[in-house]
């Protein structure tokens, strides 16, 4: 179905570099950006918008860009994680009730909690897990390679999406060990759906030059495990490039995506049943899939952003 433009709005700053859009999970009408790129720091802030209109609802000043956000179950407080502090926030009126500096890692992209008194934070290329306890403000490092995710099992075990060791790690916070659960090919990206099947985007190491820090690279594949059984996977084999990819709350569609581009795959007829492609200006930023929606932006525009439906 071809998308329909719902509303357009523009925004203080840029979106292009900031927080990838993301819904509330404990209030769907709404969800969360950040500045990004080009901002000035006095000006960045988290911001709450509607999804019925794209009006701001409400803001909290960071004054840098926010890299990741952690919905406490509370559904009172988030963790908004910058690049060099973390905020706990009031969700309910967006006040900052405490600021950590001290003893923290900087540049943290992915994040989870045992929702008492500890975070677990990573940088996607760092070579440790980041353990922060934010009653005493100390943390510790555990080594293990780069991370694509961190997903929580129970309080205490946390599953650990390591991409350039094609590795899939057990990590148990009393302990402070860890587990392979299964070795896999290098990826780009992953998910764990809630039905526990990892969904792995392959891709390819390239090495580091005089110029350029090493990557990893997007293949055209998803690999697919189910925790309830790891020694089968299925794989899916794809024509053309894609650097985002959604799983549907069902796992019966696959959203596949690239710029202004996006194809959408049955995962039980398993064939692509459409392919939208939206004006060269334009970069899709995120698809809901329970909302039939997605936000996108222009490249040389990144301050205006829009809400389509499909």
């Amino acid at each position: 179905m071809k998308p329909k433009e719902t509303w357009t709005t523009e925004l203080k700053n840029g979106i292009f570099g900031g927080l990838t859009p993301m819904i509330d999970p404990f209030d769907k009408t709404k969800f969360y950006i950040s500045d990004g790129w080009g901002s000035s720091y006095p000006s960045m802030k988290l911001r709450q918008l509607s999804f019925e209109d794209g009006k701001e609802l409400k803001t909290a000043s960071v004054k840098n860009s926010v890299r990741c956000i952690y919905f406490n179950p509370d559904k009172r407080n988030i963790f908004a994680v910058t690049d060099n502090k973390i905020f706990l926030i009031n969700k309910i009126d967006f006040s900052i009730i405490k600021k950590f500096e001290k003893g923290i890692q900087k540049y943290s992209d992915y994040i989870s909690s045992n929702d008492k008194d500890t975070l677990l934070l990573m940088n996607y290329n760092a070579d440790f897990l980041f353990v922060y306890n934010y009653e005493t403000e100390k943390g510790l490092k555990k080594k293990v390679k780069t991370c694509r995710g961190i997903y929580k099992e129970s309080e205490n075990t946390y599953l650990l999406f390591c991409p350039k060791a094609g590795s899939i790690q057990q990590y148990d916070l009393q302990t402070n060990k860890l587990k392979e659960i299964l070795q896999t090919a290098i990826f780009y990206k992953a998910h764990k759906s809630k039905s526990d099947k990892f969904y792995l985007h392959l891709g390819k190491l390239i090495e580091a030059t005089s110029n350029t820090h090493e990557k990893i690279e997007p293949l055209n594949q998803i690999d697919i495990y189910s925790k309830s059984d790891l020694t089968n996977k299925s794989e899916l084999k794809f024509d053309f490039h894609f650097d985002q990819f959604i799983v549907s709350e069902n796992e019966e569609t696959l959203y596949l995506i690239h710029n202004n581009k996006y194809w959408v795959y049955s995962l039980l007829k398993q064939k692509i049943e459409e392919e939208i492609i939206l004006d060269e200006k334009v970069r899709i930023a995120q698809l809901f899939d329970e909302q039939k929606a997605f936000i996108s932006y222009e490249y040389d525009k990144p301050d205006k952003i829009t809400y389509w439906k499909f």
